[in-house]
């Protein structure tokens, strides 16, 4: 597939690897189940119904959960709606008179030791006589993408300030205490939402996890490219990448929004990188600037998953909640640009 370059450390596969441009059906947040091969399988989000435009506030879409394989990560297919044993017992539990049920949302695939796949995703509720959401961050588990049983979230809504969790990127390593995650958090304050990352830990990875904090707010920023919102996507392997000890991962942000001709619109979403600390669950640091921006997008390139096949190093992010590209990392570049970049802040 023809390549073309962004950047020192980014180039883009031209063509969508899934879905297509302009698209007929809106499909995003591929997720690799990265112990597949001859096909790689994955997960993504297929939007079922939509209200509304993804830049304006307000906009609503209600989607459902798709299996989807390829055979060389550049060109991936649906084979089949995702089913999850007991997912409707689930839901249930949590409905309410005060929300509607919307949809699963945002997949994520993490193989344990055992061989064990777990799939989080977003089960998300719409209030009906606010806005608002509600948001508990769904679990199922199995030995195949084919056959996984529910279990009850693993994070849900505290108190009237964090209203869920979602987006899910798991550190590699354990300790005693238990496993560190990060998530993407809602949070409102001054009734104002913005997407915040949060801090959990595990000491099963399939039973509720344990919130520990809000490590990186937006409000807190010096970057404009993440001063609205906030958004943590995955850690790339060690022996691709290390920085004195840090994992290094994406994280997607966001521009504030603004107002044009009267009308709320979104700021753009992009990804850019952060450091982790796996011992203290720290972000000493994030890029000043994004990664990049696709020449296609109109607010958003989200990043949701990474995957190094046949000596490609494959970035997958979805643009304009609509399709899926690819883009191809050189890490010797992206390490020295990090090194250039931190030498006063770790």
């Amino acid at each position: 597939m023809e390549k073309k370059k962004i950047n020192k450390i980014i180039s883009m596969y031209t063509k969508p690897v899934l879905g297509t441009f302009p698209s007929e059906k809106r499909v995003m947040a591929l997720s690799i189940d990265k112990n597949s091969n001859n096909p790689i399988q994955g997960l993504a989000r297929e939007i079922t119904k939509s209200q509304g435009s993804v830049d304006v506030p307000g906009f609503i879409d209600k989607s459902k959960l798709i299996i989807v394989e390829s055979k060389d990560g550049l060109s991936w297919k649906k084979t089949k709606d995702l089913e999850i044993k007991g997912i409707k017992e689930i839901i249930k539990k949590l409905s309410g008179k005060d929300r509607d049920f919307i949809g699963l949302e945002d997949p994520d695939i993490w193989t344990d030791e055992k061989g064990v796949k777990h799939i989080y995703f977003t089960i998300a509720f719409k209030l009906k006589n606010k806005i608002g959401y509600k948001i508990y961050l769904g679990h199922a588990q199995g030995n195949s993408l084919q056959n996984i049983n529910a279990t009850k979230p693993v994070l849900g809504p505290i108190g009237d300030n964090i209203v869920g969790f979602k987006e899910v990127c798991i550190s590699p390593l354990k300790s005693k205490a238990g496993r560190f995650t990060l998530t993407e958090s809602g949070v409102i304050s001054e009734n104002k939402d913005r997407s915040a990352v949060a801090l959990s830990i595990a000491k099963d990875m399939s039973k509720p996890w344990e919130f520990l904090g809000i490590v990186l707010d937006p409000k807190k920023m010096k970057y404009n490219w993440c001063l609205g919102h906030l958004s943590p996507c995955t850690f790339f392997p060690e022996e691709k990448i290390n920085i004195k000890g840090y994992l290094v991962g994406i994280i997607n942000g966001r521009e504030t929004s603004r107002k044009i001709n009267g009308k709320k619109i979104y700021g753009k979403f992009c990804p850019g990188i952060m450091l982790f600390n796996p011992k203290t669950g720290e972000i000493p640091w994030i890029s000043k600037k994004p990664l990049f921006e696709d020449p296609d997008a109109r607010t958003i390139t989200f990043a949701s998953d990474f995957i190094s096949r046949k000596n490609k190093d494959i970035l997958y992010c979805h643009i304009n909640d609509s399709f899926v590209r690819a883009y191809e990392i050189n890490f010797k570049e992206l390490k020295k640009y990090i090194e250039e970049n931190t030498l006063d802040s770790i």
